[in-house]
């Protein structure tokens, strides 16, 4: 009898949770980067939290145009453009580090809590371009340890916030790598 042929290897698989510090981290760029997928980032990176039942969704864009001989036949495909699109929602929304990645820094105002109210978090919502910053995925599955960083990213939409009292209210966002 031969031994059997391992078709796949269950080790192989992942199916990734935040870490109990938060699954997305954010930071000024130029901070110091992790270089693997273990240890602490650098004190510089903000957790933002929760992120929804959603996790985060990586997208590649490889656009093409394909090319075709004068019979029709399709001799070549050619890539015009390469992106990274991480669409992601975070649901601690009244967090002052949540507030800046949506909204920039500069947009966002914590007055601290005094002893007739509590912490007041002003975020002034207009046309300026947001923050280009580095930012970390980061989770885990089983053993493994899985991590994505952008060095240099931007958030380039918020999607809608709904106001309801059968949802959490969060922010959809969408971040852009760049090279």
């Amino acid at each position: 009898m031969t031994t059997p042929t391992i078709i796949s290897d269950v080790q192989e698989i992942a199916a990734p949770s935040p870490r109990v510090t938060g699954g997305i981290l954010y930071a000024p760029v130029g901070t110091t980067l992790p270089t693997t997928a273990l240890g602490a980032p650098d004190a510089a990176f903000k957790t933002l939290g929760r992120v929804s039942v959603d996790g985060v969704d990586r997208t590649e864009d490889r656009g093409n145009t394909e090319i075709n001989d004068w019979g029709g036949n399709l001799i070549a495909v050619l890539q015009d453009k390469f992106g990274i699109t991480l669409k992601f929602k975070l649901l601690q929304v009244m967090n002052a580090d949540v507030q800046k990645a949506a909204h920039g820094a500069a947009n966002v105002t914590v007055t601290p809590a005094t002893t007739s109210t509590g912490t007041e978090i002003k975020a002034k919502i207009n046309a300026a371009l947001l923050d280009t910053g580095a930012w970390i995925v980061d989770g885990f599955y089983m053993k493994m340890s899985m991590r994505l960083v952008v060095p240099y990213g931007r958030v380039t939409a918020v999607g809608p916030m709904k106001w309801v009292h059968r949802e959490l209210v969060m922010y959809d966002l969408t971040l852009k790598p760049f090279p």
